[in-house]
């Protein structure tokens, strides 16, 4: 029993990655570069399950007149929001991308 836990407890400690926040939606090895860095970091990783339940209650309380608008709208903000890779600052991209996008939907 006592090697059983030690066993549990080291491989615990060798993966902190399975006590991460995920995002909404699933981290693959196929991941664009951006999606690889949100799957790995628990703030980029929470704020996009916040924007992901903003944006469905936002889209389910459009009119149905208004939705293709709307998801077009979030097509272009994923868009953009890939091209982080290409700043500077990757996580600072994401991040401020995200906090925009959360503040517009707030805003609907």
């Amino acid at each position: 029993m006592r090697t059983l836990v030690l066993v549990l407890t080291a491989s615990l400690a060798l993966s902190p990655a399975a006590f991460a926040a995920q995002p909404s939606f699933k981290c693959t090895p196929q991941a664009k570069e951006v999606e690889k860095l949100i799957c790995n970091d628990a703030e980029l990783a929470e704020m996009d399950v916040t924007m992901a339940s903003l944006y469905k209650r936002v889209l389910k309380n459009t009119p149905k007149a208004d939705q293709q608008a709307l998801k077009a709208e979030q097509r272009g903000w994923l868009e953009g929001r890939n091209a982080c890779w290409k700043a500077a600052n990757h996580k600072a991209c994401v991040k401020a991308d995200y906090e925009a996008r959360i503040q517009e939907l707030k805003d609907k």
